[in-house]
Formats: C-alpha cells, structure tokens, sequence
C-alpha cells in the first residue's frame, strides 16, 4: 500500500542531468552537497499549483515525484522536493534521516507540525539538506551545531537547538545590512523560519500530513499560488497575483494581471508550462 513512498529513482543519471551536476564520487563531502542544495533551488521550482490552481491530490510515491518534477518540468512543496532529494542521496551513498518540521513565522500561536525535512550524516558531521522551504533558507547544507552561523549568498543564518530535539533556523539578514548595522552600533531583530525535530520519521506520516497541507482550507497552500525559484543571483517568485524578481541591479514587482501573463512566467522564468 505504501511501497512506493520507499522506491529507488527510477533513473538518477536524468535526475542529476536536471540539475546540470555530474553524480559526485562518493563518499560526498560538505562541499559536494552544497552544490546539489544550491543547484536544487535554482533548477526545481517550490510551488504549489497542483493544490490551488488544479485541485489534483499530491502523490508522494517516489516513482509519481520522479514522474512530475524530473520529466515533466514541475516543482513541488516540502513533501515532494525533500523526499526526492532524500532518494537522490541516498542513491549517492549518503546516509539520511527523514524528519518533521514546522514553520515558525510569527503568526501568534505555534505552528502546526506541517514540514518534511532531511537530516543527512557526512563524514564531519550532521547536516539539515533543505530544498522544500519557501525561503527564506540557506542555498548551503545547515550545519547541526547550537550556536552556528553561515553566510549564504549574501544572508546570514544562525542555527539554535532548543528543548526537546528542535532544532531552530533563523534568519539574521543580509550580509550588508548586518554591516551596515553594526558601523551605527545598532542591532538587526533577526526573524525564526523554521525548525526541525531531530528525531526519524517513518515516511508514512507524511501522508496525512501533505493531505492537510494539500486540501483543508485553513492550508496556506490552498488559499493562494505559490511559486519561487532560486537563480544564480537572487530569485524570482509569483504569490497570489505579484510577480518579483530580485537581481543585483534591484528589485522588479509587477502585478499579474491576466491568464496569458501567468502562463508566459511560468514558462520564461520557473521552466513550467501548463497544459491549455
């Protein structure tokens, strides 16, 4: 009933084809997956039009994931992005550990368990492998150490362990702004994304977990569109009706005002081309 969620790739060699990396020699080191988080990102869209736009059920079975992200050009959520990447690491000979999540944006109350993470172990530590969060998140492997910070493409995290195994991912800000901030001697108020339990989950939990996520109506993912991708210098999204693409020469935010010019996006900038 639920084999599929645990089958191999049906053909990893396209997987890495799709994106642009030769299969890395094993075993892989910190650097080597860093380039397939960051490739990741850049090369397979977070969206979620299955959901809002098409009303179609998210099948989570490896070979179906294969079938919809790799060969035909899509993108996905949480539940699909890390469990396709977990079978690519896993195929590469590193050894993962799926695990549960929640967002932790300031909404008031704690946020529901509604992540699927990855928790891989290389040879000089352990590491979150992220490519299904919206963002903001690391375009690098997170190391598992309390107190860490990184610099990312121009943004900096800190990681905390908290009580009960959670791991936490904060967002501290730009680079430059961090700079800018301390030369005045002030402070930048740093903003929680996510968090991890450090604990193995068994894969089925991620199906009534992706259900909720994919038809309750209280689902960000049912209310409105959702699409981001990565690019070699910044990112481009479409939320709701806004499109945004930021680049090192600034910011472009327009309002998607027609069927047309929705589709003409996906299509120049997410690779995505839906069916007329």
């Amino acid at each position: 009933m639920y084999e599929e969620l645990y089958e191999k790739l049906p053909d990893a060699n396209r997987y890495w084809e799709k994106l642009g990396l030769s299969r890395p020699e094993a075993p892989l080191a910190k650097d080597d997956l860093d380039r397939i988080i960051f490739a990741h990102q850049c090369r397979i869209p977070f969206e979620n039009l299955d959901v809002c736009d098409f009303h179609r059920p998210i099948k989570l079975g490896i070979p179906d994931l294969f079938e919809k992200i790799i060969v035909g050009n899509r993108g996905g959520y949480c539940f699909e992005l890390n469990a396709l990447l977990d079978a690519l690491l896993q195929d590469a000979g590193v050894e993962t550990m799926p695990c549960l999540g929640r967002s932790l944006k300031d909404r008031g109350y704690v946020y529901p368990i509604l992540h699927r993470g990855i928790i891989v172990t290389l040879g000089d530590g352990r590491y979150i492998a992220e490519v299904g969060y919206g963002g903001p998140t690391p375009a690098c492997a997170i190391p598992l150490v309390d107190g860490a910070e990184l610099e990312s493409r121009g943004q900096v995290f800190r990681v905390e362990l908290h009580d009960g195994g959670w791991w936490h991912v904060i967002y501290c800000g730009t680079a430059a702004k961090l700079a800018a901030a301390q030369e005045r001697g002030e402070t930048v108020a740093p903003t929680p994304v996510f968090a991890l339990l450090d604990a193995p989950a068994a894969l089925t939990d991620c199906i009534p977990l992706s259900y909720y996520c994919s038809t309750h109506p209280d689902s960000v993912f049912t209310q409105w569109r959702m699409v981001n991708r990565r690019t070699e210098d910044g990112n481009v999204s479409i939320t709701k009706d806004q499109f945004v693409r930021v680049a090192p020469e600034g910011k472009e935010t327009r309002t998607v005002t027609s069927e047309d010019e929705y589709r003409a996006l996906l299509e120049e900038f997410f690779g995505i081309v839906l069916p007329a």
